[in-house]
């Protein structure tokens, strides 16, 4: 038993057309993301979205944390429910494997097509805070309900599994089978974007097929999945995420994913183990999903439009129509659009901006660092908007949840 294919070909070998150019149209239209605005807003708006990523692929599994309940963790300030402040923790170790893994990517000091990296992400995720994990570490019956096994963080299971339709491959294959894994996605100096891309979602799949662990599996495999879409090199991945789309259509998610774990279907199938159609229906259903993403954040950034919706929310606030939130401090709008249009400004020229004396600029940017509208790396250094999730909530209300 092998995943053959490793990416859907036609009977003549060749990664099917259709694919290629849906994935060239994904990889061109993720880069005119990173053109949109200057690099202050764009690492702004992709630490919201390492929160918005952890919510929606929590949410995929169970029960997703509200960014703002996210934020409000990263504060100290956690749910007395157990349960959700469970998840609160689970979202915090979320975010900071995504920061580690885009580290690591974009340092390139490793290969992310390996057995090793699959597992030092469980590790990472799992092995985070032992304490704060614990009702995560579950405990799972083997393919015979015959017993109870405890998971392991970053080890393969030793029991054969079953899920749903699914039986995974037998546990002592999968030493061997992750060797066909390396194997099959190694990556090549003449690969196009469009084909690494391919691969990637290709391998998305056959890691969830293989079900390497007992518990974790989804998490991991998103969390992996994110690795290699900065590990190819996809310009612009980080303004827009995979998970957010796959949460939205989840039971296709599934389902795709489910047809990809088919067997060959007879001789118009491909010359693999697996199906080839139920392959390449997959890899179509991610590249159309990705793609939604990206044209959605494009839509979403667009500077005339994104300084329109922030003008509009400072107006709201300042007329007390969020009563969850203190209504933003006068002038806020000036400083809003001069830090959107030029992304870093140093204090002093604040009053130059809003037009008043520096005692009123200093005690603005005072307030909006503690509203957590504005950040600097030190009370002297220049200011940068931040993407809270409140704000974000109201200025992008198909991103994150509207909070009302």
């Amino acid at each position: 038993m092998n995943f053959t294919p490793a990416v859907p070909r036609d009977k003549e070998g060749k990664i099917f057309s259709e694919l290629l150019i849906l994935a060239e149209k994904v990889c061109v239209e993720s880069a005119k993301l990173s053109t949109i605005h200057n690099e202050q807003v764009i690492n702004a708006i992709k630490e919201l979205l390492r929160k918005v990523n952890s919510y929606y692929s929590n949410k995929i599994e169970s029960e997703g944390t509200h960014p703002i309940d996210i934020e409000r963790a990263m504060r100290d300030d956690f749910e007395e429910d157990e349960k959700r402040r469970d998840l609160q923790k689970l979202s915090l170790v979320y975010i900071d494997i995504q920061r580690h893994i885009e580290h690591l990517a974009t340092a390139k000091e490793r290969n992310f097509f390996t057995k090793e990296f699959v597992k030092d992400v469980h590790r990472w995720f799992y092995s985070k805070s032992k304490e704060e994990m614990k009702n995560f570490l579950q405990i799972k019956r083997d393919v015979e309900g015959s017993s109870f096994v405890l998971m392991e963080a970053g080890e393969f299971r030793t029991q054969d599994v079953a899920i749903g339709r699914h039986k995974a491959p037998p546990a002592k294959r999968l030493e061997s089978l992750f060797s066909e894994y390396e194997h099959f996605y190694r990556l090549y100096p003449y690969m196009t974007q469009a084909i690494k891309l391919i691969y990637a979602l290709s391998s998305h799949h056959r890691l969830t097929w293989l079900h390497p662990f007992l518990d974790g599996n989804g998490r991991t495999s998103r969390l992996v999945l994110d690795g290699l879409l900065y590990h190819i090199g996809l310009e612009g991945y980080g303004l827009w995420n995979i998970s957010r789309g796959l949460a939205r259509d989840s039971k296709e998610y599934r389902e795709y994913l489910a047809q990809a774990d088919m067997v060959r279907q007879g001789d118009l199938d491909g010359r693999g183990v697996l199906s080839t159609k139920g392959l390449k229906r997959y890899v179509k259903f991610m590249l159309e999903t990705a793609l939604d993403q990206i044209l959605f954040m494009n839509q979403n950034l667009k500077l005339d439009s994104l300084s329109s919706r922030i003008e509009n929310f400072v107006t709201f606030s300042q007329k007390g129509m969020y009563p969850q939130q203190k209504p933003l401090p006068k002038h806020s709008e000036h400083l809003f659009k001069a830090l959107l249009i030029e992304g870093e400004i140093p204090r002093g020229r604040v009053k130059e901006i809003i037009g008043k004396e520096a005692k009123t600029a200093s005690t603005l940017i005072r307030t909006l660092v503690e509203m957590d509208y504005v950040e600097s790396d030190s009370k002297k250094s220049p200011i940068r908007l931040k993407f809270n999730s409140f704000f974000a909530s109201q200025i992008f209300p198909e991103l994150i949840p509207l909070v009302t």
